[in-house]
Order: structure tokens, then C-alpha cells, then sequence
């Protein structure tokens, strides 16, 4: 998973990430669509979707604040704004725009809220970058966004992430760097937001399944996808090819119980983070 170095997301991530779009949003959507259950929004509403990806949130949003409201999606994967412009159809309360969060403003600022889903994980400085995007709010305004909580509560990715560095010279993740694990921590994360000027901050564990590979993946399907698309694979095929077929056996291995209904549903969980702009 990469950082928020913007030259990965503008090259291989960004290519990985817009040609695997609709299995790696399958494979979030129970998490993706809880949290927008979470966020409520309402008709009328102004808002700004923060790494929008393939732009899938955005325009659920758009729908969501109906034709009185509007919604921009930003993010700094020139591939997958692409996507999302091409998703656009007839959406015209939708926009996106490439750009970064962490120190530019988009188009249509002030918004109400400001929402998320998996995309501020990866700033070099979270407090800078979400000090920036408060600046967006209107006074009054709220922020709500989804991250992973610790690896010990994702085996789709800690367990796995394990059974790699058994084949490859992988340091163990640095929950502190730029990663899906940034903001695993709910009371640093509050009190981080609390000091870019947010009120109110708090975070919400919520707990369900992952679709590794996307919905109708089976054990083996899933272990390429997280080899392929999740780029998990690439240190053993670097440092260990001949290691790959044992490395393949034995994350199948590991996914196999958890496959039901036609799908590999492995435990996951988040924050759903909310927080106020005080004006």
C-alpha cells in the first residue's frame, strides 16, 4: 500500500490501484458503505470527498445531497481522477479535481462537510494537512471519515503481511509512517485533530468483513489480488522467486476458512472519526 508520496500515486500505485478499481472497491464496500450510512448526509449539502479514487463515494454523495447540494472529489492519482471523470454521466452536482489535501484548497470551498473514505492515511503531516482542510469548512462545518484501526484487528492484512515477511526481507509496518495504519491509534488521532483546530473530535470502532479480492473471489483468486493488486507479492518475487508458489500455497491456505458464500470474508475494522469546525 503506498504512502503519499505523489509521484507512486501518479506512477505504479496509481496504475495498480486504477486497473484493479472495481475488485479493490468490492473489497471495501462493506466497511465503504457502513460509513456512509455513518456520515448522513442531507439534501442540500456541500461537501468534499477527500482521496475520491475511482470517485465511486462521490457520486453515491451526489445522489445522496440530491440536486441542491453538490460534491467535489479530490485526489492526487491523476489515473484515478481519470477514472472518476469518466464515471461522471449526467451527475452535475458532482466535480473532481486533482490536487492535494494536505496544502491546496479545491474548487467549490467552502463546503459543509468534508468526508473520506480510506484516503487521509497517507499525508506526510496530518496535522498540517488536516489544519488545511479545515480551512475548507464552513463555520459550523464537520468532518467524518473512515481509517483502519491496528493490523491485530485487519488479518486481511496482518496475518497475510506476516506470512510474507517469512518468504521476504519486509520490516514489520511502521504504524506511525504514511500507511494504511496512520491513524490506528483513536485517542493520538483525536487529539491530533483536536490540534489542528477541530472540536468535538471522536472515533467510532466499527467491526465487519473484508471481501479480499473483491466479492466472488475464492482462495486463490484472493491471494492474487492481494500479490497483484495490493502489491503485497512483489518483495518475494524480488528477493525470493522460487518462493513465490510456497508463499501463494500458504496465504490460500490461510483464507480458505474464511470462504463463504462464494466469497473470502475476513474480519475488519475501523474508525469512523467525526469532529466539528468550531468556525
Amino acid at each position: 500500500m503506498a504512502g503519499h508520496d505523489k509521484d507512486e500515486w501518479r506512477g505504479d500505485s496509481g496504475d495498480r490501484w486504477a486497473s484493479h478499481l472495481e475488485r479493490l472497491e468490492s473489497m471495501i464496500s462493506p466497511a465503504g458503505n457502513a460509513l456512509m450510512e455513518f456520515a448522513g448526509f442531507k439534501p442540500g449539502e456541500a461537501v468534499a470527498d477527500v482521496g475520491c479514487g475511482g470517485g465511486v463515494t462521490s457520486l453515491e454523495i451526489a445522489r445522496r445531497v440530491g440536486p441542491e447540494g453538490r460534491v467535489t472529489g479530490i485526489d492526487v492519482s491523476p489515473q484515478l481522477i481519470a477514472r472518476a471523470k469518466a464515471r461522471l454521466g449526467d451527475a452535475a452536482n458532482a466535480a473532481f479535481e486533482l490536487g492535494d489535501a494536505q496544502s491546496e484548497t479545491p474548487g467549490g470551498a467552502p463546503f459543509d462537510r468534508i468526508f473520506s473514505r480510506f484516503g487521509v492515511m497517507f499525508f506526510d503531516d496530518t496535522l498540517a494537512a488536516f489544519a488545511n482542510m479545515r480551512g475548507w469548512l464552513k463555520p459550523g462545518g464537520g468532518l467524518v471519515f473512515g481509517c483502519w484501526a491496528g493490523p491485530q484487528d485487519n488479518p486481511w492484512m496482518g496475518a497475510i503481511g506476516a506470512i510474507v515477511r517469512d518468504y521476504a526481507d519486509v520490516p514489520p509496518p511502521d504504524l506511525s509512517a504514511p500507511g494504511p495504519f496512520r491513524l490506528h491509534d483513536p485517542e493520538a488521532t483525536t487529539a491530533m485533530l483536536a490540534g489542528a483546530g477541530f472540536a468535538n473530535p471522536r472515533a467510532e470502532m466499527w467491526r465487519g468483513e473484508q471481501l479480499v479480492g473483491g466479492e466472488g473471489a475464492d482462495p486463490e483468486a484472493a491471494t492474487e489480488f492481494v500479490f497483484t493488486a495490493m502489491g503485497m507479492g512483489a518483495p518475494v518475487e524480488e528477493q525470493a522467486p522460487d518462493k513465490m508458489d510456497a508463499a501463494r500455497a500458504r496465504i490460500a491456505e490461510t483464507m480458505a476458512p474464511h470462504y463463504r458464500d462464494g466469497s473470502v470474508r475476513m474480519d475488519a475494522a475501523c474508525w469512523f472519526v467525526t469532529a466539528d469546525n468550531p468556525g
